[in-house]
């Protein structure tokens, strides 16, 4: 049974029509992600469900006793309470509760006899209530949900109007979690949450019992965490089965579908039209054209939409130019030797070495302020290492986009800028390459200074691509892009032949651009630990499977049972028991291994699409079972190839 059924609904503001006859179910435990381009309704939609927004028409059933917790983008506090008040706040039965016990048991001491006996049976019962209800753990869950979320024992005493935005949020996403609700209804839950409070809100809501409806555009957090992608669409809600990658195969699908439906349809309506004209005057097929009149006026009229194309906003679409890897172009691209650099007394890393080969694509990840753009601008030059060396190969063009927009000229027209890279281009011509980057008409003849932020990014990624560099140096590339241009972007960047760098909090994006990882300023389970640095050959995806593992490993161990570390005891190198099987395989056995396997699981993720898989939920289940079973084996493979070439 569902608990929240939406039914034929339909909302208008003014003219514009923003539902349509949309259909939602949502079941118990479900996680679903919400999706869909700005201003489609995704919000409205939460609060409809939240009762707060009524439709025109239709109807929304919740079920008896549902109890919501609502997280809006913008958390509204009165600014009266401290941040400890506003966290109690989220539980006020269990508080009621409490202060129901502690009167109750004042009363005992003035009573004997039955009065006393009676007396302490009510006591009894409002402590075995406010167990049921996790009141003796309540104040544990505070201390766990908030550090979980970056909100640290020295911000409860601040009042609500000293809190930052990203410290607002979080103790609004905290108020939400703390709040015993059966669905959880969040809009952009990870929109000011630094790394650590990240991986740890993906892991609670990986744990949470509940049904959640979530608005995202974290994919990396919808590909591990949801079950169903809701789709808002052309003012319907379009459900695809599977996590947020099945969903982009089968959507793909569906709209070449749509598409040759609607020529289906057409082809229909003029063949019969053109019938009806040929006949409407002969005198034998008259009356059989005048039927066909009359049958087309009914489909057209009961079906108003029935000649109606889906809709599809106007999306990003460039490629880079083709670069040449091979003789003198290959080798080295950057080279790091020992590299230290120190801000006063912190330290973000000392003593790192590392190459960056020509055609590799290198994603640089870690926690804010641990020294990811530090390293880009060590690399290009334009800061000095505290000592050691690092060095980008002076012969490569390079291709430069600052996330801080400092390599845009704000003086200059976007038309002007663009043209700085090839001045000998036409006007038409430079017009029709910014059109890519979606400057049309007017456009291109804004100010940079006047921009936005995704026009800036757009315009500093158009100029990228008319430089035709060698190498590619990101650094928050996905800032400010709506999904459909990181979406562009990533194609783009899967058919560049040159090196890419790039810094990103975008975990998905790092999925299909990065083939290692230099971890910054993060332990081995993902905790924020200045100074530290990790080497990972592979993606996003097997860097939180190592967290996870590692994670499981050290719960394992009992705190009494760890060995204390001494500096002069030099560690065993010992293979792990899961890895002995492949003591005997030589590095290149292990190399094929990965490979094969990485083709299996890209044709299971493929056969996702498939109708006859999506639509059976047993086959379905099989599926993502080979998947998990293949990523498992895939990560032995990766840990015994590590060990094997370290050895070398």
């Amino acid at each position: 049974m569902p608990i929240v059924t939406l039914k034929e609904i339909h909302i208008s503001f003014g003219a514009q029509s923003i539902f349509d006859r949309l259909d939602l179910k949502i079941y118990p435990a479900e996680k679903i992600g919400l999706v869909g381009p700005n201003g489609c309704g995704k919000t409205t939609l939460l609060k409809m469900i939240l009762g707060q927004f009524p439709p025109d028409a239709g109807e929304v059933h919740q079920r008896k006793a549902l109890r919501i917790g609502y997280l809006p983008q913008e958390p509204v506090f009165g600014g009266e309470k401290t941040v400890l008040e506003e966290l109690h706040s989220s539980a006020q039965e269990i508080l009621d509760l409490q202060k129901r016990m502690h009167d109750s048991a004042e009363t005992l001491s003035g009573l004997s006899g039955g009065e006393l006996k009676s007396a302490m049976q009510q006591y009894d019962r409002l402590c075995g209530e406010f167990e049921i209800m996790g009141g003796y753990r309540y104040e544990t869950k505070i201390k766990e949900i908030a550090a979980g979320l970056g909100l640290e024992e020295k911000h409860y005493s601040l009042k609500t109007t000293q809190l930052s935005g990203g410290q607002l949020s979080r103790l609004g996403l905290a108020k939400v979690l703390l709040a015993d609700a059966n669905l959880l209804l969040l809009d952009e839950p990870t929109n000011h949450l630094d790394w650590d409070a990240t991986l740890w809100l993906e892991k609670f809501l990986k744990n949470y019992g509940g049904a959640a409806l979530i608005v995202s555009h974290d994919r990396f957090l919808l590909d591990r965490l949801v079950c169903k992608i809701v789709e808002i669409r052309d003012r319907k809600a379009d459900v695809f089965t599977g996590n947020y990658s099945t969903y982009r195969q089968e959507k793909e699908k569906r709209d070449l579908e749509l598409g040759r439906q609607y020529e289906q349809r057409l082809e229909f309506v003029e063949k019969t039209r053109d019938f009806i004209v040929r006949n409407i005057n002969r005198k034998g097929t008259k009356k059989v054209a005048q039927g066909r009149q009359t049958r087309l006026d009914n489909l057209l009229k009961n079906n108003p939409d029935f000649l109606e194309k889906s809709k599809r906003t106007r999306e990003l679409s460039f490629k880079f130019a083709e670069v040449e890897n091979k003789g003198k172009r290959a080798g080295t691209v950057v080279e790091c030797k020992n590299l230290t650099k120190s801000f006063g007394n912190l330290t973000l890393f000392e003593n790192m070495s590392f190459e960056l080969l020509t055609g590799q694509r290198t994603g640089i990840i870690g926690p804010n302020g641990m020294g990811k753009t530090t390293l880009l601008k060590l690399a290009l030059g334009q800061i000095e290492p505290t000592s050691g060396t690092i060095e980008l190969r002076k012969t490569l063009s390079v291709g430069y986009l600052d996330q801080a927009g400092a390599e845009l000229n704000s003086e200059n027209t976007a038309l002007e800028e663009a043209a700085s890279v090839i001045p000998e281009m036409s006007p038409e011509q430079m017009r029709r390459r910014l059109g890519a980057f979606l400057f049309v008409k007017d456009d291109v003849f804004k100010k940079v200074a006047d921009l936005s932020g995704g026009e800036r990014n757009r315009l500093a990624l158009c100029k990228l691509v008319l430089s035709e560099p060698e190498v590619l140096i990101l650094d928050e590339p996905t800032n400010h892009l709506d999904i459909p241009s990181i979406e562009a972007l990533e194609n783009a960047l899967g058919g560049y032949t040159g090196t890419i760098i790039a810094v990103s909090h975008d975990r998905f994006f790092l999925d299909r651009i990065a083939q290692r990882l230099i971890v910054l300023g993060a332990d081995e389970t993902g905790k924020t630990t200045p100074g530290k640095f990790e080497f990972i050959n592979g993606s996003f995806s097997r860097y939180a499977e190592l967290l996870e593992q590692r994670a499981l490993e050290q719960e394992a161990i009992p705190q009494t049972a760890k060995p204390k570390a001494h500096k002069q005891d030099k560690p065993k190198k010992t293979t792990p028991p899961e890895l002995r099987q492949f003591n005997i395989w030589p590095a290149e056995k292990i190399e094929k291994a990965i490979e094969e396997t990485e083709a299996t699981i890209k044709k299971l993720h493929e056969s996702f699409g498939d109708e006859k898989v999506y639509k059976d939920y047993k086959m379905l289940a099989q599926v993502q079972s080979q998947v998990k079973e293949k990523e498992q084996h895939l990560e032995l493979l990766y840990r015994a190839y590590d060990i094997k070439t370290s050895k070398r």
